[in-house]
């Protein structure tokens, strides 16, 4: 019975009506790389126009009959060729020969494309694993399913019981226990489970610490950008400082100026005149 079970496994318990047995591909990504599991999107972004824009995204320079635009195949942004240089797979978007690339995107596919050709695939397709209770233990199958590992109970070829879930982005460790075991760390708690085989258990640490390599990846990414954006907004905060006082420095200039130009006047028209 469910009850007899000694840990606490339950981080999320899906409902009846959204559980799902295979993956939703398209339900992976979101427009927030930190909250989603890896940044995966079913399809590369749509292309910016080439008539919105006139510069190239990344050095600046003009387009013209000689500097040509070029669109990067994952971002979707328009470069110059010069910026557009790189060429490699974008295996999440399912790009398996070489394309044209940014520099950031090519850097971004790199670290990305391992994890998608070799351990994506593994977390889509589930595996079987054996969790540990007070009392008795009991078979489950456990599967990617949008941004949560699923994992459920399995009787012969057949899943039954509530389905519990572990958020991807809430996964802070993996490593390997025991002679088969796999401990996954959250927020919260840990979950413990037995692969069949150690080979088994190993190829799902490698797969799970790669996502929280990814995701970690793109967490910095982003505070990079922020970072930089506070920089550019703090330069230009001191450049208007820096201007106003200048500007303030500039009619102190030439109000002492006026003040002793009025002085010799009058120092000039009292010996003119013999005043004292």
């Amino acid at each position: 019975m469910w009850c007899f079970h000694g840990e606490a496994d339950d981080d999320v318990v899906i409902a009846p009506s959204s559980r799902r047995s295979t993956l939703d591909v398209g339900s992976i990504g979101t427009n927030n790389q930190r909250t989603a599991l890896l940044g995966v999107y079913s399809s590369p972004p749509k292309w910016d126009t080439d008539a919105s824009v006139e510069a190239c995204t990344a050095c600046q320079e003009q387009f013209d009959l000689l500097n040509r635009k070029h669109h990067c195949r994952a971002c979707g942004q328009v470069f110059c060729s010069s910026c557009t240089n790189h060429t490699d797979q974008v295996v999440k978007y399912g790009l398996m020969t070489p394309v044209r690339l940014c520099a950031a995107c090519a850097a971004t596919a790199q670290r990305e494309n391992p994890f998608y050709a070799i351990h994506f695939p593994l977390l889509q397709e589930g595996g079987t694993f054996v969790k540990q209770g007070l009392l008795i233990e009991r078979t489950v199958k456990m599967q990617l399913v949008g941004q949560v590992l699923q994992y459920q109970s399995l009787v012969g070829d057949k899943l039954t019981g509530d389905v519990k879930a572990i958020q991807m982005d809430s996964i802070s460790s993996v490593k390997a226990v025991g002679a088969k075991g796999l401990e996954i760390t959250t927020l919260t708690q840990q979950h413990r489970q037995d692969a069949l085989s150690a080979l088994e258990r190993n190829r799902w640490v490698d797969a799970l610490q790669a996502s929280i390599d990814i995701r970690q990846y793109h967490a910095k990414i982003q505070d990079d950008v922020k970072a930089a954006k506070v920089a550019q907004e703090h330069a230009e905060m001191v450049r208007v400082i820096e201007g106003l006082d200048s500007i303030e420095a500039r009619k102190i200039q030439m109000q002492q100026a006026r003040l002793e130009k009025n002085q010799s006047r009058r120092e000039a028209l009292r010996a003119k005149y013999g005043l004292n």
